[in-house]
């Protein structure tokens, strides 16, 4: 299984992918996210993140880098550190008590590679919601950046197909989290942490059936798998009752 993120393994073992490159600036840009105490309880109308009288923000952001190359990783790295300082200094303008407690242990990378799978997800499926024989999960969230703005969906979520975790190029791997097979704007949506967690427990369920069965991913039987994740209480598709938003 290949749930590196960035799709090395299954690029090392041969499969092709997509990337956006980091000069035109649709790549989506990392954020380093920090933790601050001394900051008062939010008012109802405030929208921040607090929890047990601390803060969590999203901090130094860095863009046109590619999160998949050491040196440029590195770099990104050091200036979201370098930049931090500032942005403690602009919080404790309007709360003058703020201390840092914690920083993120890496830089969060949002975007690398999308490895070419049997079926990639489209910027149509995704808009229209339309059904998915082979969906194993559900991805809600809207897409951040790609339209230049935050893009709501008209429904309640598009269906991930099983086919978008099998790599084109490769027998015996799957892929789960950011790397499946997916246009940008889709993927920018089924990035996300929710997607992301329920389309790697299909992934690990599929791993664990092929073993089980010792066949290849492409040949798993998916009704039997679509059956065992709801089993577990996942959300494998839309009831088409729910379909319209």
């Amino acid at each position: 299984m290949d749930a590196t993120g960035d799709g090395d393994l299954a690029v090392r073992a041969g499969a092709r992918y997509e990337k956006v490159e980091k000069v035109g600036q649709r790549m989506m840009g990392m954020t380093l996210m920090y933790r601050v105490m001394g900051v008062p309880e939010p008012s109802e109308n405030e929208r921040r993140l607090w929890i047990n009288d601390l803060t969590t923000r999203w901090g130094p952001g860095i863009g046109e880098v590619d999160g998949s190359d050491a040196a440029d990783l590195t770099r990104a790295e050091i200036a979201a550190r370098r930049a931090l300082q500032g942005h403690l200094e602009r919080l404790q303008e309007e709360f003058p008590d703020a201390q840092l407690v914690a920083t993120a242990a890496n830089i969060g990378v949002r975007e690398t590679r999308r490895i070419l799978g049997l079926y990639t997800i489209t910027e149509e499926d995704a808009i229209s919601g339309r059904p998915q024989p082979d969906s194993i999960a559900v991805s809600s969230n809207p897409v951040p950046g790609y339209y230049g703005k935050r893009y709501f969906f008209d429904h309640l979520g598009f269906e991930i197909p099983y086919r978008s975790l099998i790599p084109a190029d490769l027998d015996n791997v799957l892929l789960a989290g950011r790397c499946i097979a997916a246009s940008q704007p889709a993927f920018q949506s089924a990035r996300s942490m929710a997607p992301n967690m329920a389309i790697s427990q299909a992934s690990g369920t599929a791993a664990a059936m092929c073993v089980k069965t010792s066949c290849r991913p492409a040949d798993l039987d998916v009704a039997a798998l679509q059956k065992k994740l709801e089993d577990d209480d996942a959300v494998v598709r839309i009831p088409p009752e729910e379909r319209e938003g």
